[in-house]
């Protein structure tokens, strides 16, 4: 049985994802960054060989950081289903396992012959009468 709360956290699921995904460009963004100042303060000619050394450890950080977090990001914005998706995982077993929804394509095609026949049946009648 679904509860207010569930219906109230699947409704907020197309802001968390919207959210998850401004969170993934941000950290691309700032991978981006990273690597463009980093290449242009090593490239300056200022630093030693051991500054580089050093500098390059705290890269390599961010670069390892910031790769675990896209990955991790990407991953939920991939798996959080949407409004919409949440809802149909919820909703067609439901209307496929019921009983009258099951009835409707039978119900239907009776409906749709009964007519069908019945106008057959007028035309003809009014094809008689010409």
């Amino acid at each position: 049985m679904i509860t207010g709360w569930d219906i109230y956290w699947i409704t907020r699921l197309d802001g968390i994802n919207g959210t998850l995904s401004v969170f993934v460009a941000l950290a691309v963004t700032a991978l981006i960054c990273t690597a463009l100042f980093y290449g242009m303060w090593i490239n300056t000619g200022y630093l030693t060989n051991d500054d580089k050394n050093t500098h390059w450890g705290w890269y390599k950080k961010w670069l390892i950081s910031l790769s675990f977090l896209i990955i991790a990001l990407s991953l939920l914005v991939t798996f959080i289903p949407t409004t919409k998706e949440a809802a149909a995982i919820y909703l067609i077993p439901k209307i496929a396992n019921n009983e009258q929804v099951q009835k409707l394509p039978d119900n239907a095609m009776k409906f749709l012959n009964g007519k069908l026949e019945e106008w057959v049946s007028e035309f003809d009648e009014k094809k008689g009468e010409k």
